[in-house]
């Protein structure tokens, strides 16, 4: 039975809501009438699904939904958002706030039920196994080899042939996974945020098969203006990827907005590149403490995309005060294999990159399993 928290001033709302869900036997529901009663109570006591009317006195719909999306017992929680207001630009407001589905009022009790059925069954019924992991690179400044690692990663784990593995490039500055495996980024992730309703048939539109068996979602070539995709549909994408995929590696975009802000929440763990020269390692310090909220998911990968680095590893990690989960060496073949379009690990299984990546991967299943285990 799923819990359902109903957050709304709306007495007949209350009511109409509680005896809809409630007579439908698969659902138990808790009505609280005040904003702040409500954010108390799923912090204290996360449910299943909240359902949160827009216009509420003292606190927003929009605000409350902010505050849940901002802490981490509630950050990945399905929000459904009522409003009487069912304009497009009412939809997408809530969608960019982190709303996982959108009703306008007056709402039809079958409408209602359809929703609530899919939105807790997109979390409820996963088709993969529980050790599913989500693996977000980010470097936060280009000349890392964020996206280096991040193409040879998911190579190195889609190359069994029995494990379903994705690779999503999130820049909205014409990104690169394409361009390393060789691949045209036609489709790409552009064009998603025309879909009404994500489901796995819609992203999977999107997919480009990789010959080694990885399915990418790239991104545009042309630079996108704005913010890219919603916060919203961004978590909806990487639930359904979840659903499908055994592994989804993500390369973060480089400005952490609310494309990252979704990744982020929803990451099992977050492989911070660094290189060891001082811009980098500036911005990697500044990265750390804009990602405190997630520093239990962070883990450090050294990297050394050039022949000569400036700091020596010891003295970036005693700066971190984190030991590096793994170091990537320096790879001359590493120009070839790009312009070519094919990652070195499946080019050069036995170069120093890829045998580097290939330890990293184990590290990091290992990791995984600890995790799903405890």
């Amino acid at each position: 039975m799923a819990r359902v928290l109903i957050i709304a001033d709306d007495i007949e709302l209350l009511d109409m809501l509680r005896m809809v869900l409630g007579q439908s036997g698969q659902h138990e529901v808790t009505l609280i009438a005040d904003a702040a009663d409500g954010l108390a109570k799923a912090l204290s006591d996360t449910p299943d699904l909240a359902i949160i009317d827009l216009m509420m006195p003292q606190m927003s719909g929009y605000e409350l939904l902010r505050r849940l999306r901002a802490e981490r017992q509630t950050a990945s929680l399905p929000v459904i958002m009522l409003t009487a207001r069912g304009q497009p630009i009412d939809r997408a407001a809530a969608m960019e706030a982190g709303a996982t589905a959108f009703l306008a009022k007056p709402v039809g009790m079958r409408e209602l039920l359809n929703t609530v059925s899919a939105v807790l069954g997109e979390r409820k019924e996963p088709k993969t196994s529980a050790a599913s992991i989500v693996i977000a690179v980010t470097g936060l400044r280009g000349g890392v080899g964020a996206t280096t690692l991040a193409t040879n990663l998911a190579t190195t784990w889609a190359l069994p042939s029995d494990r379903a593995v994705c690779i999503v490039d999130l820049s909205a500055s014409s990104g690169h996974v394409a361009l390393h495996l060789g691949l045209r980024p036609n489709p790409n992730w552009s064009s998603l945020a025309d879909v009404g309703q994500l489901d796995a048939d819609a992203v999977q539109a999107y997919m480009i098969q990789h010959a080694s068996g990885l399915h990418v979602l790239a991104s545009p070539v042309i630079p996108v203006i704005g913010p890219g995709l919603l916060r919203g549909t961004v978590a909806t994408l990487l639930n359904l990827l979840q659903e499908r995929y055994a592994v989804t590696v993500v390369d973060m975009p480089s400005v952490l907005n609310d494309m990252a802000g979704a990744v982020l929440n929803a990451a099992t763990c977050i492989l911070q590149v660094i290189a060891l020269e001082p811009a980098a390692v500036q911005t990697a310090l500044g990265a750390r403490r804009a990602l405190e909220t997630w520093s239990d998911r962070i883990q450090v990968v050294l990297n050394h995309p050039n022949p000569s680095d400036q700091w020596p590893a010891d003295a970036v990690q005693g700066l971190l005060r984190q030991r590096p989960i793994g170091e990537i060496p320096f790879d001359s073949a590493q120009a070839e294999a790009l312009k070519s379009g094919a990652p070195l690990a499946l080019r050069s299984p036995d170069s120093p990159l890829a045998q580097a990546v290939r330890a990293l991967a184990g590290e990091l299943d290992h990791a995984a399993g600890d995790a799903h285990s405890g």
